[in-house]
């Protein structure tokens, strides 16, 4: 539950969005939702938001989204499509990235590989330093040619095919720099990545199709569009994506098209991927706790050597139902193993058949057990042999 709250209201605090951060909790990390979870989510979440304009007033993103129009659904339906794949493709470079930096098992290598790659790629894509906020700020403002700005390509910012191709690279640059920086052991994660990533390819389709004359996108509506829809389809979180960009974009306009791309960027990327890149880690290992298979997740967390029952009356083959009279009479359990001494199990009994024995209802008192057994349920088939 603190978990929880620390994470709604880091949201909440970092991006002034409280909706987005208690739903963020709700997707993510809280395996299941109840009305007293749902109040100190709220209050955490509330007073984060708070404290965060107290101290910094200013939005994350400040974009003056005009409303969409229904002509341009088709184009919202495709780049949830995009998305969807892009996202599929950065959860498996996550993968290899992450089991190739787990061979490197001195540290200081780590820092070395993933520092030198890191200066490289931002020397080629200078829109790959720090966050990334700020380019996509720049693109919602209307500057479209700033992502190649201060570049190796700056002399052809003027040419859109130049930007295009730039700002294509310029995305899958971002998720090897994300990863890198991650892996490396540097301070980063998956959720500011994810935002600028879904960004760069919603500006990279509007752009583009602009470009062609086919249609004229708006082009600062599909940049956020593409936000919504890589968080949701990277972390499996459609409404914290669809609130997020809402509340960070400062309106509920674009409310439509974010449903339509948040909800089937999910659906792609859940359909190939059952895990997010977040609970991955934890299904492999066997610890995530699943909200659809409640009874598979309970067990797989369970231990034998926690659920084994011990506390059974052991018979041995040679000896009487008189002779362990007090330890049957006094057992809580109404089975009683038969085991050999060397530990292989024979047989069972139970209280009934030998509480007739001890009362003389059942001739043949004297016999020894090994001779009872054969009449009674042996569960696994005698050719087995059980140790407890």
């Amino acid at each position: 539950m603190l978990l929880a709250c620390g994470a709604a209201a880091g949201i909440s605090g970092a991006f002034n969005s409280p909706l987005a951060g208690m739903i963020f909790a709700i997707e993510i990390l809280l395996p299941e939702f109840s009305i007293p979870v749902f109040i100190p989510l709220l209050i955490s979440s509330a007073l984060a938001s708070v404290v965060s304009r107290l101290l910094y007033s200013e939005p994350l993103f400040s974009t003056f989204n005009s409303d969409w129009q229904v002509s341009a659904l088709l184009f919202y339906l495709l780049l949830a499509v995009l998305i969807g794949l892009y996202t599929i493709y950065f959860a498996r470079v996550s993968s290899s990235v992450g089991k190739w930096f787990a061979k490197i098992k001195n540290p200081y290598n780590k820092v070395w590989v993933s520092g030198i790659s890191l200066g490289i790629m931002i020397f080629v894509f200078p829109a790959l330093y720090g966050e990334g906020y700020i380019t996509i700020q720049q693109i919602l403002n209307g500057q479209f040619n700033s992502i190649v700005k201060n570049s190796l390509f700056s002399d052809y910012k003027d040419m859109g095919l130049v930007v295009l191709g730039y700002t294509i690279l310029t995305l899958f640059g971002k998720s090897f720099a994300a990863l890198f920086t991650l892996n490396g052991g540097g301070n980063g994660g998956v959720f500011g990545p994810s935002l600028v990533m879904g960004g760069l390819l919603g500006f990279a389709f509007s752009y583009g199709v602009n470009l062609t004359g086919i249609a004229e996108l708006n082009v600062p509506n599909f940049v956020v569009a593409g936000m919504a829809g890589a968080l949701s389809g990277i972390m499996h979180a459609p409404l914290t994506g669809i609130f997020l960009i809402a509340e960070v974009t400062g309106g509920y306009t674009l409310m439509v098209p974010l449903m339509l791309v948040c909800s089937l960027s999910y659906l792609i990327n859940r359909a190939v991927l059952k895990h997010s890149i977040y609970t991955k880690v934890l299904a492999e290992s066997g610890d995530l706790i699943s909200y659809e298979d409640k009874d598979r997740s309970v067990l797989s967390m369970m231990r034998i050597k926690y659920v084994l029952e011990t506390n059974f009356v052991i018979l041995r083959p040679d000896e009487t139902p008189k002779s362990r009279q007090s330890d049957i009479i006094h057992s809580k359990r109404n089975i009683f193993p038969v085991v050999s001494y060397e530990g292989k199990f024979i047989g069972l009994l139970y209280s009934e058949f030998l509480f007739s024995v001890l009362l003389g209802e059942v001739e043949g008192e004297r016999l020894h057990l090994k001779n009872w057994h054969r009449n009674q349920t042996i569960p696994w088939g005698s050719t087995r042999t059980w140790k407890l």
